[in-house]
């Protein structure tokens, strides 16, 4: 039930000769005021919507265990997220080196889901689909200041980040996934679509214990149980012939399914009882993400910030959430992190390796998340603007293994954070370039005093320590489930599980590399080209032919569970 099982349901349920069945974790409160506000995430992280993982004892972070926010919602993470709309950049899919997977073969599904409605280049964007791409109806006075001081220090400007006819690098508007004002969600997008028709049953609040196969290593259906139920009832969805199971959890819950099925590293899974339909180490690998770390600025003028403007008397500002009932306008249609940049840290880069997120607000801690969870409990908070720097290509890698057999019990997650240096000297160059830009003159009568990581902080072995001490996910977790044609494979290039029949991945888990920005849209583009797969099953050859015939840009030339 997460954005991609929601994109699969709507498209496969557009066959009426085919049955679809979709079962979700979580709840069906998708329509929620404070998922439908963009700015309702300010309550949505560690909230009944959110998986609250974490990973545990990060090497590279001085043990510390890292919060990733996951959603526990139909939508999966679309419903709480920060809403920006990002693909990358072309060469990250070309560099996936795999057969029908180029920028070529690719542009066309970004384009056939989505509906831009800025009126940016249609080269590169779509103007019928469900996927909607929009201006933010809000701009802080800091965060339009914010472009004018990134480009006087030189970081040149992007007036879309989507355009792959020109490098990602420089300033600007990061466009948003939201439909006047409101959340853009898997669940409104897709799902809401689907779940009209007769050959759709929508089924919440219900785990997927395992995959079940036959003696060919067949897929025959889904065990599943209730969520909360304790007599532990189990009941089988089962396929019919010629039918497929598709796992679309993410990053965490697909690769944990797969394990709990009996696919994955055998001596893993023996040592938890599980028997073994097919031994495959890489099955939990590769799990990769955007750390991020933050420089944040007291600023001396009072009442800027939105922070403060949703604050009136220590209590919530009315004036915000009548422009928002009323008018789907104002400072509720922004999560706070619209504006940005991307740069590269080196000239020896081929692209950018750090994105920046500016917020127009202090942060109320070192650790981004924290500013996220800890604001709806605050009445005052001082005004100020923060600079969030992500490693947006990063190379360190992590892993998923299962604590049990039992699918309810959450898996361990090694994130694998800073294992790779380069990873850290990009979040040591963001620093330095958020103290810069933080600093600059253009800033006037807000230029404000450096609260994190503060003045004490100055060495490269400090900020090494500061980041190790307060390093964040930007929630975009990747890999797990990785998409090759060789060793390391967990599915092929048309998706299907390796060692078994009748099952595919269609999430983030399959990415081989993780995109340079946020990973909802790619993940739309995964499960929109995963439909296709079903419908119309083809081999390798032929995916090479529909890539020369589906091309459209020369230049960057069932059931479902």
């Amino acid at each position: 039930g997460g954005l991609a099982g929601c994109v699969l349901a709507e498209r496969l349920s557009q066959d009426e000769s085919k049955r679809v069945l979709v079962l979700e974790a979580g709840g069906s409160d998708y329509k929620s005021l404070f998922i439908r506000i963009p700015a309702g995430v300010l309550r949505l992280f560690r909230s009944k919507y959110d998986w609250q993982h974490e990973t545990g004892g990060e090497k590279g972070c001085n043990g510390r265990n890292v919060f990733l926010q996951r959603g526990k919602i139909l939508g999966g993470s679309s419903c709480t997220n920060v809403c920006l709309h990002h693909r990358g950049s072309a060469e990250d899919y070309n560099s996936w080196n795999i057969p029908g997977w180029t920028a070529t073969d690719v542009l066309p599904f970004f384009k056939q889901s989505q509906k831009d409605e800025t009126g940016r280049d249609a080269t590169f964007h779509g103007a019928d689909g469900e996927w909607v791409m929009d201006e933010v109806r809000y701009q802080n006075p800091l965060s339009k200041l914010f472009l004018e001081v990134g480009e006087a220090a030189g970081l040149g400007t992007n007036d879309d980040f989507n355009n792959w006819s020109h490098p990602q690098d420089g300033v600007g508007r990061f466009q948003v996934s939201e439909v006047n004002g409101e959340r853009c969600s898997g669940a409104t997008a897709f799902l809401s679509k689907a779940a009209k028709r007769s050959n759709v049953i929508v089924r919440t609040g219900t785990m997927v214990r395992r995959i079940d196969f036959d003696e060919t290593k067949t897929a025959k259906g889904i065990t599943y149980d209730l969520m909360g139920d304790d007599t532990c009832t189990t009941f089988q969805a089962c396929l019919k012939e010629g039918g497929e199971v598709l796992v679309t959890g993410g990053a965490i819950a697909s690769p944990q399914l797969l394990m709990c099925s009996g696919i994955g590293p055998g001596k893993h899974l023996r040592s938890l009882g599980i028997p073994v339909v097919h031994d495959n180490s890489a099955v939990g690998e590769n799990l990769q993400d955007h750390p991020a770390a933050v420089v944040s600025f007291k600023t001396p003028q009072k009442g800027v910030s939105v922070t403060s403007k949703l604050r009136l008397f220590g209590k919530t500002n009315p004036i915000p959430v009548f422009q928002w009932l009323f008018f789907k306008s104002g400072l509720l249609t922004s999560t706070g992190c619209d504006h940005g940049a991307f740069v590269r840290t080196s000239d020896s880069l081929e692209q950018p390796d750090l994105q920046i997120r500016f917020l127009a607000a202090r942060a109320l801690g070192p650790d981004g998340m924290t500013t996220y969870t800890k604001f709806r409990t605050m009445k005052t908070v001082e005004d100020g603007y923060s600079f969030q720097s992500v490693a947006c290509r990063a190379k360190s890698k992590g892993r998923i293994r299962l604590s049990s057999s039992n699918s309810h019990v959450k898996p361990m997650i090694d994130g694998g954070y800073l294992s790779n240096q380069d990873d850290l000297a990009t979040l040591r160059a963001g620093i330095k370039l958020g103290r810069m830009l933080g600093n600059r003159p253009e800033w006037g009568e807000y230029l404000g005093q450096e609260v994190y990581p503060g003045p004490d902080v100055q060495t490269d072995e400090e900020i090494d320590e500061y980041i190790r001490n307060s390093l964040h996910t930007a929630n975009a977790l990747t890999g797990t489930c990785k998409m090759g044609t060789g060793r390391g494979a967990v599915v092929g290039p048309d998706l299907r599980v390796i060692g078994v029949n009748g099952v595919r991945v269609a999430d983030s888990s399959v990415f081989p590399c993780i995109p340079g920005g946020q990973t909802a849209t790619p993940t739309v583009m995964i499960a929109d080209r995963a439909a296709v797969f079903v419908r119309q099953p083809v081999s390798q050859l032929n995916i090479e032919i529909f890539r020369e015939k589906g091309s459209t840009h020369p230049a960057a030339t069932t059931a479902s569970a």
